[in-house]
């Protein structure tokens, strides 16, 4: 019998083998890494699977020594500063 496996965090379906985006920065560079997890339908916490911790510790650890690898896409503005609510 397959069980379907249930969210630790609320209990919810997990959808099995899901590709996810994990945001890693440092300092003032941010890095998008693509990872494998299993993810809650309800809650959407993500369950990562073996060695994709690795893999963003790995981007963060390539951001401290300054190694620019991969495309550059688009720009980042610091906004929190100027922008005032109305």
């Amino acid at each position: 019998m397959n069980q379907r496996q249930r969210c630790p965090l609320c209990g919810g379906l997990v959808k099995p083998d899901q590709e996810v985006e994990r945001v890693v920065r440092e300092r003032d560079d941010v890095a998008i890494v693509r990872v494998r997890a299993d993810v809650c339908a309800d809650c959407g916490e993500a369950l990562l699977h073996p060695g994709m911790a690795d893999r963003i510790v790995a981007a963060k650890a390539a951001l401290r020594r300054g190694i620019q690898a991969g495309a550059v896409v688009g720009r980042v503005f610091d906004l929190r500063a100027s922008i005032q609510p109305s």
